[in-house]
């Protein structure tokens, strides 16, 4: 009886909360045996760590912003295949620079934005138009409302954060981070399905401007 328990103990995989680990994420998602399941919360008292955005030195509160923000940003420098996006709203520089690195790396970004970005003066796009990267966006009468990142089709950050300072730094918002299957296998799903929907619209679109 003791060799098997053993024996189940050894095969089971490893769980992390990586809430409380100070390691490199790169190092944790090459780790194939680890579980990743992480939670991270926004609120007013986020505003207090806005001034250390430039030095992006995180502070000795529980909810550090920043210490989110470079977590976040660890989670994006380690794609290796394929990064794809889907958010309402992207402004925020930091993140910005994290995806086009990704691209210099030779990942495959996709992103899928909200309409109104293309109204924002504060919006990414010219950088990401210069990095070779188009954004994908919707031509329907409804919101992309989504928020949800998918890293080589393995880690999923999703939540109720839009990419933006204000959002970082003064709301109250959320982000979870999970590596977990049966989570992330639905949301790869979606992100094809509105892609495909999307990519159809826009030729579609094209075609008639041409006729």
């Amino acid at each position: 009886m003791w060799q098997l328990y053993k024996k189940h103990k050894h095969s089971r995989k490893k769980v992390i909360n990586t809430s409380n680990c100070n390691g490199s994420v790169e190092q944790l998602c090459n780790n194939t045996e680890a579980k990743i399941f992480e939670v991270m919360f926004f609120s007013q008292d986020s505003s207090l760590c806005r001034p250390h955005l430039r030095c992006m030195q995180p502070c000795e509160k529980l909810n550090c912003s920043i210490r989110y923000l470079k977590r976040i940003i660890y989670y994006l420098d380690s794609a290796i295949h394929t990064l794809d996006i889907c958010i309402y709203f992207f402004t925020f520089v930091d993140l910005a620079e994290a995806v086009i690195r990704a691209k210099n790396r030779n990942v495959v970004v996709r992103i899928i934005l909200e309409d109104s970005m293309t109204h924002s003066d504060r919006s990414q796009l010219m950088n990401f138009y210069k990095e070779g990267i188009k954004p994908v966006f919707k031509e329907l009468d409804v919101l992309v409302h989504h928020k949800f990142v998918i890293i080589d089709n393995n880690i999923l950050l999703t939540g109720s954060i839009n990419w933006t300072k204000t959002a970082f730094f003064g709301n109250f918002e959320n982000v979870l981070v999970t590596n977990e299957s049966a989570i992330v296998k639905p949301f790869v799903q979606e992100f094809e399905r509105i892609l495909t929907m999307f990519t159809a619209t826009e030729t579609k679109s094209e075609n008639s401007d041409t006729q």
